[in-house]
């Protein structure tokens, strides 16, 4: 159900000095000690300059890095195994273009909406580099006769093998015709699912309607610029950490707090910080003091309506602590990733924060059963581990 590509990219000659993680999880600090390093892909995508300049300065970033042969392109169509190592978890998916057209179909299926200042950013921001370099994570359903052909790849030499924010990052590449036109097939009958990356596939299909309007698109079936730079895993490889929040300061008094709890979960006092065990079980760090909540009455109508960060949004953010949007409300800020309770608590006492909700990861199974659905979720639902090494494959939208 999903037509895909082999890629002709730029790669970078030093990968572990060129890449970073994605645009979107860098924060000030981190950005600003990349950029002390002008061979950083940090120049692309999150460039200096306020307005219009910003995206000029990608552009010449780009244009830099090609000139002074910091990445180089290939032209044999390839596709790429990507694999990250760790001592604690390791993953891996293929690295191969993905037509847009099956986004357009909704063969590649969301399950979160894009926010127009975000999508707004990211689409300049390619229509003026005219390249793609952090990836889109989309997964399939597990395939044995996929992930064998990823096995067979990978019996080969890795292009890439170093090591960076703790984990071994290991890059292989294959252009045998007869492996590319045996994925081609396979992928004829899956539908994939966007895992992370939703800005930057909606951006991609944004420069792709650009390009149709103004060119002939039936002779324009293979420009680059109509496939989706992807890491495409089997969903077996995935690891979803909660996307927590933190409020604050409470609108109530933290009695008053607890007794509007009282009326929809099951409220118990717990000695120390831990972490909730299953579906439908919050943790709350309140000033200080863990609790756990156990909803009441767990009916639901639709899958959505079971998810934790569902039930949080329509039981307690919105009527309890006035919290309409979480998107925009300055009440409200989002950690993802963390996993120790420990660290969780020093947000509330060591941090001036009121309130801390730790929540049990969304499961895979339950993401895609609610895109089939059409659903989306509540935003800042998932926060997908480790994340993707930005700059390893840059997919030019010019370039045949």
């Amino acid at each position: 159900m999903v037509l895909i590509t082999p890629l002709k990219p730029y790669l970078p000659i030093s990968p572990k000095e060129f890449c970073t993680n994605p645009y979107d999880i860098i924060n000030k600090e981190e950005e600003q000690e990349l950029k002390k390093n002008p061979n950083s892909l940090i120049h692309l995508i999150l460039p200096d300059g306020e307005g219009e300049e910003i995206y000029h300065n990608a552009a010449k970033a780009y244009n830099d890095f090609k000139k002074r042969k910091l990445i180089i392109r290939d032209e044999i169509p390839s596709i790429f195994v990507y694999r990250q190592e760790s001592s604690n978890f390791s993953h891996q998916g293929l690295i191969i273009g993905v037509a847009l057209q099956d986004y357009e179909d909704k063969n590649i299926v969301r399950h979160e909406h894009t926010r127009e200042k975000a999508l707004k950013d990211r689409t300049n921001h390619i229509v003026a580099s005219k390249v793609a370099a952090g990836l889109v994570w989309t997964v399939f359903q597990s395939n044995k006769k996929i992930n064998d052909l990823i096995e067979k790849v990978k019996k080969k030499q890795p292009k890439f093998n170093f090591e960076k924010y703790g984990y071994q990052h290991l890059i292989w590449q294959d252009s045998n015709p007869k492996i590319i036109q045996k994925l081609k097939s396979l992928f004829k009958n899956e539908k994939i699912y966007i895992a992370d990356g939703h800005h930057r596939a909606a951006s991609a299909a944004e420069y792709r309607k650009f390009q149709l309007e103004k060119l002939n698109a039936d002779k324009e079936l293979d420009a680059p610029w109509q496939y989706l730079l992807s890491y495409v895993a089997s969903d077996d490889q995935i690891r979803i950490l909660p996307y927590n929040r933190v409020i604050k300061k409470l609108p109530l008094s933290e009695d008053d707090f607890l007794k509007k709890l009282d009326k929809i979960f099951d409220i118990i006092p717990m000695e120390s910080s831990f972490n909730p065990e299953k579906k439908n079980e919050i943790a709350i760090c309140l000033k200080g003091k863990w609790y756990k909540l156990i909803m009441k009455k767990a009916k639901f109508k639709t899958k959505k309506d079971s998810l934790d960060v569902t039930i949080l949004q329509d039981k307690v953010l919105e009527p309890i602590l006035g919290i309409n949007d979480p998107r925009s409300d300055e009440n409200l800020f989002f950690v993802g990733g963390t996993q120790d309770p420990k660290e969780m608590e020093k947000y509330t006492t060591e941090k001036g924060n009121d309130l801390f909700i730790n929540l049990y990861p969304v499961s895979i199974r339950d993401l895609e059963l609610i895109a089939d659905q059409g659903e989306v979720m509540p935003p800042k639902s998932t926060w997908f581990d480790p994340k993707l090494l930005s700059g390893l494959i840059l997919h030019d939208l010019e370039e045949i």
